[in-house]
């Protein structure tokens, strides 16, 4: 079956959209192929044709992310200037937004805490490292740089984990104000 075929797609649909449901309800962990094929109401060969197993499924999203956040921070891939930060962290809280969902389950308590982490790395150097003189930084408050970064990085991590969990969440403009001005970048730009 080609992957532009309807039933390729639908059948795809059900399939991530159980991935999404489980990992939200009992964990990435306790999944199994057989909890997906049954909530998705598809056989474990068909789940095959579409996924070795659920980490294949899981770097799928991985890739879809990372694809999508980085064409939403440098659209046509055209980096932005140094003093573009806010659109950058704008940009990614509405693409957050508008995959919710996935966002909540794959970023929250019970999802794949290797893959969090990958991609904590990622949107860190996509978004904001290029934008800190680390050295000059730890210098001037007498710190080691890679403990400045991981400090840095696992505040804004924290931050962006707390408003996911949010039922009622900050606009991704009024949420990208809170983050800069938590973080030693707004200082630093002035």
């Amino acid at each position: 079956m080609k992957k532009t075929d309807i039933r390729y797609i639908r059948t795809e649909a059900a399939i991530t959209d159980a991935f999404l449901e489980l990992v939200s309800e009992i964990g990435f962990y306790a999944i199994t192929v057989k909890d997906i094929t049954a909530r998705a109401d598809v056989s474990r060969g068909t789940f095959y044709q579409h996924y070795n197993d659920k980490y294949a499924l899981l770097s799928s999203f991985e890739e879809k992310i990372r694809t999508d956040l980085l064409d939403a921070l440098m659209p046509g891939r055209i980096p932005f200037k140094a003093d573009a930060v806010k659109e950058r962290v704008i940009r990614m809280f509405v693409y957050c937004e508008e995959n919710l969902k996935m966002m909540r389950a794959l970023f929250g308590k019970k999802g794949d805490a290797e893959f969090q982490q990958r991609m904590k790395d990622m949107l860190w150097e996509e978004v904001f490292a290029q934008h800190i003189n680390y050295a000059g930084l730890a210098k001037k408050l007498d710190v080691p740089a890679d403990y400045l970064r991981e400090y840095v990085n696992s505040s804004h991590y924290r931050v962006f984990q707390t408003w996911l969990e949010k039922d009622e969440r900050e606009s991704p403009e009024e949420i990208a104000e809170i983050y800069l001005k938590l973080s030693v970048i707004s200082p630093l730009n002035k």
